[in-house]
């Protein structure tokens, strides 16, 4: 399909505008009660175009002010097309348009026959009269509009509101601003997104025209759901590609430092033996620690004094040996400032080992906490 198209259908001739404003206006002559030839002409100068919006000029309206309750606007054209002989001068069905002021007509069987044989070219999107155009358009004030032969229409537009519009015979006067169907297709197709109502329709066209609107809606919003479908998959599936792209660089990284990842791990190590070392050298110089209090007993027994069995509950040590002069094992350590609490377990046995007399000893104690000591000797 081409560009849009808008059309201002004046008497005798067509005026014909791309949407896209890339070409000029093109003019072409037709006969209103045979509006199959002007097709076949648009479509061999335009071909198909994707949607059209049409202007019916002063030429084929009947005006009039009627005089009606204050209902909304779909109401009013009900009531003008229910009684359409009543306000204008036609004696058969009548296509009606009012924005509240003022209202246009034309016989809906001449319409219809144009809309119809238009659509079967391409979707009518908009039917609307040359005033409504103009209203759209934004042109304030009085304009002239072509309204047949011999005849000129004046509009006065005021707030994008027919004001007042008249026919009368004559041509445009010198300087008298005259709206073209450039000036009008900005507003034609806006009006294509307007209500019902203030296009030019009978009941039966303003249906057909809901319906095309309610499936172009339908049209829209599955097209939106299927965009939204494939957006979802397509942001699916470059996450995954960005998973797939980030494990691989992942796996390059880890092959990479391996080695430098190994030798950190040797270095924590070594970290950490190195601070159990240091804790366990500060912890064997502390005066109250096993290896100190072993120490100390070794420097302060006699020699002929064996320590047979050793017990310790991390409270309270106890020793069982044998010495040449068990009971003087007692006063010995409790002299000394590491230990305290000093005393005798069980009674001292003696006995005699290779012709000397020995002793058996039962001694518990405890530590405090002291100064370090300096390990060998007393």
């Amino acid at each position: 399909m081409s560009r849009a198209l808008c059309l201002l259908l004046d008497d005798d001739v067509v005026y014909a505008l791309p949407r896209d404003g890339a070409a000029s206006a093109r003019r072409l002559v037709w006969r209103p009660d045979a509006p199959g030839p002007l097709v076949e002409a648009l479509r061999a100068e335009f071909g198909t175009p994707s949607a059209l919006a049409v202007i019916v000029g002063l030429a084929f309206l009947e005006i009039a002010a009627p005089q009606l309750p204050p209902v909304p606007n779909d109401v009013r054209v009900r009531m003008l097309q229910r009684d359409s002989d009543r306000y204008f001068a036609l004696r058969e069905p009548a296509a009606v348009a009012t924005d509240g002021a003022l209202a246009f007509a034309m016989p809906s069987a001449q319409l219809t026959s144009w809309i119809d044989a238009l659509a079967a070219w391409s979707p009518v999107r908009a039917v609307v009269t040359v005033a409504e155009a103009a209203a759209r358009g934004g042109h304030d004030g009085q304009w002239a509009v072509t309204a047949g032969a011999g005849a000129i229409g004046q509009l006065t537009l005021r707030d994008q509101r027919v004001q007042a519009a008249r026919r009368a015979r004559g041509t445009p006067v010198a300087g008298e601003r005259t709206l073209t169907i450039e000036q009008l297709a900005g507003g034609a197709w806006r009006a294509s997104a307007g209500a019902l109502d203030q296009q030019l329709l009978d009941a039966a066209m303003r249906a057909r025209q809901q319906q095309q609107r309610t499936r172009r809606w339908w049209q829209s919003a599955a097209l939106a759901a299927a965009a939204l479908v494939l957006l979802a998959w397509s942001v699916d599936r470059w996450r995954e590609r960005q998973l797939l792209a980030l494990q691989r660089e992942a796996a390059t990284l880890e092959q990479t430092t391996a080695g430098a990842r190994a030798a950190q791990e040797r270095l924590v190590r070594a970290q950490g033996e190195l601070v159990a070392i240091a804790t366990a050298d500060r912890g064997t110089a502390r005066a109250d620690t096993p290896p100190a209090v072993l120490a100390r007993l070794g420097a302060l027994l006699p020699r002929d004094a064996f320590i047979q069995r050793l017990e310790w509950n991390g409270t309270e040590w106890r020793i069982d040996g044998s010495a040449t002069d068990a009971a003087a094992l007692v006063p010995l350590l409790d002299a000394d400032a590491q230990f305290v609490a000093v005393r005798a377990a069980a009674p001292s046995t003696r006995y005699l080992e290779n012709g000397r007399t020995r002793s058996s000893f039962s001694i518990v104690f405890q530590t405090v906490g002291a100064p370090p000591v300096a390990r060998g000797g007393q």
